[in-house]
């Protein structure tokens, strides 16, 4: 049996009109805590050159809890989490710097762009009660009340965080649930290649291949997002108009990234389902979307289409797709390897023959003089996984070679 893990469910809060009012006053206590948080630390840097940490703020949290009723009436795990969240920022911020990368020094957040707050103990602040066949159920949460939420956990297991999120005017919450989810594998090995013109090209063990398309959701979308963020910048600061307008530019994100995220839990899904064994290759998504600007002394080529190539990239989530086969293999008992890309060159490795030679990204075909005829995306999942075979042992089978 598998130790427990940690896994994430969404569930759709439905407070009442109370309810709500009451969710967004405890919104804005904790947005402004952490902005005071952030306004405390940077003053502390300028006058005495100290850098608080994030137990420092949490012993001041009590002057404040016992100076003000508001936050005296807050849970204070849950404020504690908000001062939690600012210590990973300025931890991240560091991180950079010592990469020598932007930094990013932490900001201070408008009501607006403050998502949330969290709490850490299941039954200190809030508690989850599940409905019938684990579908559903009820979110008390101290000084709000029992909110109805709709949602389903694949997995039962033993509630252990909560972290209330409000965005595009719709409240959600996120459970971390720890439990021993099950999953069933098949019986072959899989070679994959992700990319961008084919979302990612299968090479089976026996020798076929087949591809999932790229449903391109950002790309159906981006005329609507393009019109509705431009009447966002039209509409007048502060009003009404401009409250709506920009309710509906999240609404857009909002459905697309829900499309996304559904469409990679499903083909991830079916991958683990049908093998034993999932190959795909290392990628390095930082150095993918790197930019082709280049310097003022050494100004990049064709930067334009490489930003246009970027976003196509981003679009597809790669790492999150990768990480989501990751997880579910391990669920299904499933072998998952990364191929090292550098040291193998997928791209450039012939399948049959095994001689290397370099081919521009336009060219989307392999042929090779030992008589291989592939798409360049078939030969790539190919060399993926007879790479793992040969280091796991097992002899392949099938014949790699295909009209493209």
């Amino acid at each position: 049996m598998m130790e427990p893990v940690a896994r994430k469910v969404a569930y759709r809060l439905y407070p009442s009109r109370s309810q709500e009012a009451a969710l967004l006053d405890m919104l804005g206590l904790h947005q402004r805590l952490y902005n005071a948080a952030l306004e405390q630390r940077i003053a502390a840097w300028r006058l005495r050159g100290k850098s608080l940490s994030a137990y420092d703020q949490m012993r001041d949290l009590t002057d404040l809890r016992t100076a003000d009723q508001g936050y005296a009436d807050l849970n204070a795990q849950s404020a504690q989490v908000t001062l939690q969240r600012l210590h990973l920022a300025f931890a991240a911020f560091y991180r950079r710097c010592k990469r020598g990368d932007t930094p990013g020094f932490p900001r201070f957040r408008s009501f607006e762009r403050f998502s949330g707050w969290g709490y850490k103990t299941h039954g200190d602040g809030f508690r989850f009660t599940p409905g019938d066949g684990n579908r559903h159920g009820r979110l008390r949460l101290s000084g709000i009340g029992a909110i109805p939420v709709r949602g389903r956990a694949r997995t039962p297991g033993e509630v252990k965080t909560c972290e209330v999120q409000h965005k595009a005017g719709r409240w959600s919450a996120s459970l971390t649930i720890s439990c021993q989810p099950q999953r069933g594998g098949g019986h072959t090995a899989v070679g994959l290649d992700w990319g961008v013109e084919t979302f990612a090209t299968l090479a089976h063990e026996n020798g076929t291949y087949s591809s999932i398309e790229n449903p391109r959701f950002f790309a159906r979308t981006k005329s609507a997002l393009e019109e509705a963020q431009q009447n966002l910048a039209r509409k007048a600061k502060r009003s009404k108009n401009r409250t709506k307008a920009r309710k509906l530019v999240s609404a857009i994100h909002r459905k697309t990234t829900a499309k996304r995220h559904d469409f990679l839990h499903q083909q991830s899904a079916k991958i683990v389902a049908s093998a034993n064994l999932i190959v795909t290759e290392s990628l390095s998504i930082k150095d993918m979307v790197r930019s082709a600007r280049g310097t003022v002394e050494s100004p990049g080529r064709n930067v334009a289409q490489k930003a246009g190539l970027n976003r196509e990239i981003l679009a597809t989530a790669p790492r999150a797709f990768l990480d989501m086969l990751r997880y579910k293999a391990a669920e299904a008992g499933v072998e998952f390897i990364e191929v090292p890309s550098r040291k193998v060159k997928p791209s450039q490795t012939c399948s049959g023959c095994g001689a290397q030679r370099k081919k521009p990204l336009s060219q989307r075909h392999h042929l090779c003089a030992c008589g291989v005829v592939l798409s360049r995306d078939q030969n790539a999942a190919r060399i993926n996984l007879l790479w793992a075979l040969a280091h796991t042992g097992r002899e392949p089978t099938g014949c790699p070679t295909q009209t493209a």
